[in-house]
């Protein structure tokens, strides 16, 4: 096998792959660089100081870091302290770029502005990376050719690639429409509720007239709601007959 494509990895998620480049958030992988240009680049990159990862992000950036040549065994090379120092400077784009194009020879054979997403994605296959693995991979790629300044066709950009057939697709069961009887109209009154009546609401304004703590303007309003209701039901009656 080449070596130019290192020796197998894991990938954190019990794939491994000889060749398989970067498949960490590009925001990820630069968040990283910045906590190294911050706090210096360590005589090893061990789990204390991938600490702030999950375990599976942690075997990732491990993988990103050696296939960049970024890091042999778990000591940083002089290609990792060369970006940690470039990082946030005009220089960085630079040198993401040379690491690319070491890391990368298969997708910078393409005609990157005339290519279609699927050579694109096709060129990732030399890898031997499982495919949900790739449209990671490949996710990666274009965040980091984007910041390096790598001319790109609209295709690449804005095109989908089509997804590999997994058998036939499952036909989602229709809803069964439920019972004529199980259906709660917006109309209907919830089970208990009874309309109160005017007539009953006179009565009841009628005995809160009697109580003792009501005063003489209430009494007044109370007794002028009652003749109000009174009239509304006379009316009621009169256009009903």
């Amino acid at each position: 096998m080449s070596e130019e494509f290192g020796q197998l990895e894991d990938g954190g998620d019990g794939t491994l792959g000889a060749r398989t480049p970067p498949y960490i958030s590009f925001a990820t992988f630069l968040t990283f660089l910045k906590g190294l240009k911050n706090d210096g680049v360590p005589p090893q990159i061990d789990k204390s100081v991938l600490s702030k990862l999950s375990g599976g992000v942690q075997g990732q950036m491990k993988l990103a870091l050696r296939s960049f040549g970024l890091m042999e065994g778990d000591k940083p090379t002089d290609n990792l302290s060369a970006l940690v120092d470039a990082y946030e400077t005009p220089a960085f784009e630079a040198l993401l770029l040379e690491r690319l194009h070491a890391v990368y020879p298969y997708i910078f054979k393409l005609d990157l502005m005339t290519a279609t997403p699927t050579m694109f994605a096709d060129a990732f296959k030399v890898t031997g990376a499982k495919e949900d693995v790739l449209r990671k991979c490949r996710t990666f790629f274009l965040h980091a050719a984007k910041r390096a300044g790598v001319p790109m066709g609209n295709r690449i950009l804005t095109g989908s690639v089509p997804r590999s057939p997994s058998g036939t697709a499952r036909k989602k069961p229709k809803a069964s429409r439920p019972k004529e009887d199980t259906v709660v109209r917006h109309e209907e009154k919830p089970s208990g509720f009874a309309a109160m009546s005017d007539k009953a609401l006179e009565y009841k304004l009628v005995d809160l007239m009697k109580e003792d703590q009501i005063g003489d303007d209430e009494r007044s309003a109370i007794w002028t709601l009652i003749q109000y209701l009174t009239r509304k039901a006379k009316t009621g009656n009169a256009i009903s007959s």
